[in-house]
């Protein structure tokens, strides 16, 4: 029996919204072995933007500059300015806390993130998009970069987000799902899409990710890097 790509893109989503679900019960894990897991999703998402994500990005920039040059001469770099503007944004919402309080700061994060795991859902569902492929890695990748994302989310804003924003998310999760199979964009707005996608992963992983306190693990951290390096090198 033939099982539609779009079965395993509603996976894919699935295992992100029960990250969201899950994530804050690992606080219930002793410190050290917390910290461990932490370093080591930080460890994995890091070669996953350097050794997949990366070099995707700059394969799928020769296809949109050929077709949008023409109207936009001026951004010989397209994919890498939407790139960009995905690290800008989380940057600023990283950032927010020096121009915003109160609950400005998590509507902000709240609407940032919900635009991000909209774009995720539509993306997994294009089963022609470089950079979800293959689709297994790119689920357990950004797995464990929800899980250490969504651990910052819940020490910015606590209960408003366990109760509230976590379900927003996971419902964007979904919504993008179903755009991905009632939408069908050209390849060139698909890899814009995950060039934003790729610009969000970078700032979070940079941000959030790497070892920062006591807590955390570089050992864990730099063999889970070497580990999922290998992996993706495996399987080319």
């Amino acid at each position: 029996m033939h099982v539609p790509y779009s079965f395993f893109a509603l996976i894919s989503v699935t295992i992100f919204a029960l990250v969201h679900l899950f994530a804050e019960k690992t606080r219930r894990l002793n410190t050290t072995l917390h910290g461990r897991f932490l370093s080591m999703g930080g460890g994995v998402a890091i070669a996953f933007v350097f050794v997949d994500l990366l070099p995707k990005l700059a394969r799928s920039d020769s296809i949109v500059r050929e077709l949008l040059y023409g109207l936009f001469p001026y951004f010989e770099r397209h994919v890498y300015v939407m790139a960009l503007l995905g690290f800008l944004l989380f940057f600023t919402v990283d950032r927010s806390k020096s121009f915003l309080r109160g609950k400005g700061r998590f509507w902000l994060s709240l609407g940032s993130y919900t635009l991000f795991n909209f774009l995720v859902g539509y993306a997994v569902v294009d089963k022609n998009d470089p950079e979800v492929r293959p689709l297994a890695l790119f689920t357990f990748a950004i797995a464990l970069h929800y899980f250490s994302n969504d651990f910052s989310l819940t020490e910015s804003h606590g209960k408003e987000y366990q109760r509230f924003g976590k379900w927003v998310l996971i419902g964007s999760l979904y919504l993008g799902w179903l755009a991905g199979l009632c939408i069908t964009l050209s390849a060139t707005a698909v890899a814009l899409v995950s060039a934003f996608i790729a610009g969000g992963v970078i700032m979070n992983v940079t941000r959030h990710e790497l070892p920062n306190n006591h807590h955390n693990s570089l050992g864990a951290f730099l063999a889970a890097a070497v580990f999922y390096m290998c992996v993706l090198l495996a399987i080319g």
